[in-house]
């Protein structure tokens, strides 16, 4: 992977640390600490630090799978299907900073991961098998979408 292909992350982290522990989003109900928590997650997943298992039906994830890698962007106030509690998830980091922290690291294992292991393939729960390439086009467009969420794009 190239430095164009972690430009945007690094970007991303700074833009998350201008934020405000209280900044209301344009949308949805979760909180700048909520928002960098559910990122979190699906770094963690993209690594190799944490597996799930495909939670939809195949045909469900093939539609799905036509969204991530299309030109379309996230609708406003989509939920995740599945999503197991409704409402924000109990907090797991101290603070903003702490998981906005937690979230680069997660990113660099993620580009070292993926350096280390160029033909890894890990299991998204709504997308099916993501290589490397698919797991940046899908968190781009993810981070795209929460970094809008706040007014930070």
């Amino acid at each position: 992977m190239t430095a164009k292909d972690k430009a945007f992350f690094t970007k991303s982290i700074a833009l998350l640390k201008t934020l405000n522990k209280d900044q209301e989003p344009q949308w949805g109900s979760m909180t700048p600490q909520h928002m960098v928590e559910h990122l979190v997650g699906s770094w963690r997943i993209s690594n190799g630090r944490a597996r799930v298992p495909q939670m939809l039906a195949d045909g469900d994830v093939q539609t799905r799978r036509e969204f991530i890698f299309s030109d379309k962007p996230y609708a406003r106030n989509i939920s995740n299907p599945t999503a197991k509690i409704q409402g924000n998830a109990p907090l797991r980091k101290e603070s903003l900073s702490a998981a906005i922290d937690q979230l680069e690291d997660e990113m660099n294992a993620f580009f070292d991961f993926h350096d280390s292991n160029p033909n890894a393939v890990e299991m998204h729960p709504v997308f099916g098998s993501l290589d490397a390439n698919g797991w940046l086009i899908f968190q781009t467009k993810h981070m795209t979408h929460h970094l809008t969420q706040f007014g930070l794009l």
